[in-house]
């Protein structure tokens, strides 16, 4: 059980400060460029749209209830008491409820928050290629992470052990046409150049270390693998390339579905498990040690990886069902592309020079290295805000499980965006202590940006709640019996599955759909009675749907009827 009580003040201000909440409560005072930006829109706004959506018709009376629920629906006691709420109703200062039937539209890049080489890399790609520039950044980000050394090292907090390196796992979410491998290509390509000379020059010294006699090779050891991008490899190969990879590796795979795939087809037998332990280690580093019949036992120095790749949104969602539930999927950042347009053939600049400049200096890093990073003193309680904020997040019941799992890895995350901003924008040397500016930077990146894109993933893929299908039955159901009063009852009313919940179950939706802006709690006529008073925005904003709504369940029946009558003249 999470510790916040949904539909209390507390979660009410998480609603506000997540854009979800009822716009017209008033919001506490709030840290400046800490809070996210992302709302529920309509399918067809844009990217940015935060406006409330308009009213679909104007305000009905009590009377509109379709004509088809009041001929065929006994009379209900929540309707009966209608007029014991209404006036008090009209009296509260007008709510917007969420909209569970739109899309979040997640934001596009912020300007002036990343590293200026970054930005301007990204900002130009997109115009020559019509890509995302959301996606760019990052999976630029990325691949700067994956060319600093993991040596290089962010003590987290003053008096504890925690070290985090810049290792980051990130995957572009989107259709067919939306230009993800180009993206992925357009950022790879000087790390792979790199790579590429690595791997030549592992090839010659394997060639002469193979040429020599039995006794020439006494004393001396084979050469070493160091490799800094791997693509399509087993996991005994890729044991091997990390046991000689000490600073880590990118695993670029152009589809994740074939990363996943690659895990005995999602399966949860002990291959698969072993393969997803070997990963779940490689996100967080340090060593491995492995046994194998035949190749004996052998230890891995650092098992370290980023990752980068693409994926289309049905794979995702049947890898998410199949999938065993160990937190492998919440450890990836997930990047909505936004639609493909036009590419605009404009004069450059040295932007994508200074890219690859950058590059390399972050490779010269550790030449100059010793010892570890720290936060400043203002940084550090720039951090220790951020962390009760995603405590407050992982206790927020109405974000699914899977959500506030992937939360609870932004502990981590800030604290690796953290150091990379720090050693891009300092690298390769005077790099001293992470600063407040840096830090509440990247607080405003993680939670303006990266945030709404993982909110609008797991959206899509889990729906926002855990219980988002049964809340979705019970806001329908209000919808289209236009009811202002609900009770355990209502819910009772709602359908075989709905009769089935627990009274605890029933008080959890409520609360829920209190956080969401569609109820509140009152007290019922007797003491020990608890009725929630429906928003009346809910039946001016959603009045379309309730129609949908009605005519659907009166078709229904209409059906179930001609059945039954049908069976009787059998």
């Amino acid at each position: 059980m999470a510790a916040s009580v949904p539909g209390s003040e507390g979660d009410l201000m998480m609603m506000r400060e997540l854009g979800m909440a009822p716009s017209s409560v008033a919001s506490p005072p709030s840290e400046p460029d800490l809070v996210p930006n992302v709302s529920p829109s309509e399918p067809d706004s844009p990217p940015n749209a935060s406006e409330s959506p308009k009213p679909e018709q104007p305000e009905p009376e009590a009377s509109e209830q379709p004509e088809s629920e009041r001929s065929t629906e006994p009379p209900k006691p929540e309707q009966e008491a209608k007029s014991d709420q209404g006036t008090s109703a009209s009296a509260e200062a007008a709510v917007k409820p969420f909209d569970f039937w739109s899309k979040f539209n997640p934001p596009t890049l912020p300007r002036g928050l990343l590293p200026l080489v970054i930005e301007e890399f990204a900002l130009e790609k997109s115009r020559l290629m019509g890509a995302d520039p959301g996606g760019l950044a990052m999976a630029a980000l990325t691949a700067c992470a994956a060319a600093i050394p993991d040596k290089v090292k962010l003590k987290v907090r003053r008096h504890d052990s925690w070290l985090e390196s810049t290792r980051l796992w990130t995957g572009l979410i989107g259709g067919p046409g939306e230009k993800k491998s180009p993206t992925i290509f357009q950022v790879m390509k000087h790390l792979k150049r790199r790579d590429y000379e690595m791997w030549r020059k592992y090839a010659r010294e394997k060639k002469e270390w193979e040429g020599l006699n039995k006794d020439e090779r006494q004393g001396r050891d084979p050469p070493r693998q160091e490799r800094l991008v791997v693509e399509d490899i087993t996991m005994e190969a890729m044991q091997e390339v990390m046991r000689d990879s000490p600073n880590g590796l990118l695993c670029h795979r152009d589809e994740l579905s074939g990363w996943f795939g690659s895990m005995d087809k999602y399966g949860g037998r002990g291959g698969a498990a072993a393969d997803r332990g070997f990963w779940l280690q490689a996100y967080d580093g340090g060593s491995y040690g492995y046994n194998r019949i035949g190749r004996g036992s052998h230890m891995i120095e650092n098992l370290s990886a980023s990752l980068l790749g693409g994926i289309q949104p049905e794979p995702m969602r049947a890898i998410a069902d199949t999938m065993v539930d160990d937190g492998l999927i919440q450890r990836i950042v997930p990047i909505v592309m936004a639609p493909a347009m036009k590419a605009i053939d404009v004069p450059i600049s040295d932007a994508e020079l200074r890219y690859e400049h950058l590059i390399e200096r972050l490779f010269k890093i550790e030449e100059a290295f010793d010892g570890y990073i720290i936060f400043d003193d203002a940084a550090a309680e720039v951090r220790d805000r951020l962390e009760q904020k995603h405590l407050d997040l992982t206790q927020f019941r109405v974000f699914s499980k899977k959500l506030r799992s992937h939360i609870a890895k932004y502990d981590k995350t800030f604290a690796r965006l953290c150091l990379l901003w720090h050693c891009i924008e300092n690298a390769p040397c005077e790099l001293g202590m992470v600063s407040e500016t840096t830090a509440v930077r990247v607080a405003d990146f993680l939670h303006k940006f990266l945030l709404p894109h993982a909110m609008t993933f797991y959206n899509d893929v889990y729906g926002l709640a855990d219980d988002h299908d049964k809340l979705e039955e019970l806001v329908n159901y209000i919808l289209a019996h236009g009811l202002t009063v609900v009770t355990c009852r209502t819910v009772h009313h709602g359908s075989g599955r709905m009769r089935g919940l627990k009274a605890r179950e029933v008080e959890d939706l409520f609360q829920q759909l209190e956080a969401l802006g569609w109820v509140k709690r009152v007290q019922g006529r007797r003491v020990d009675m608890v009725q929630w008073q429906v928003n009346p925005e809910v039946h001016r904003l959603f009045r379309a749907r309730a129609e949908q709504e009605a005519e659907r369940r009166s078709h229904d029946r209409q059906m179930l009827q001609d059945m039954f009558a049908q069976g009787r003249s059998v």
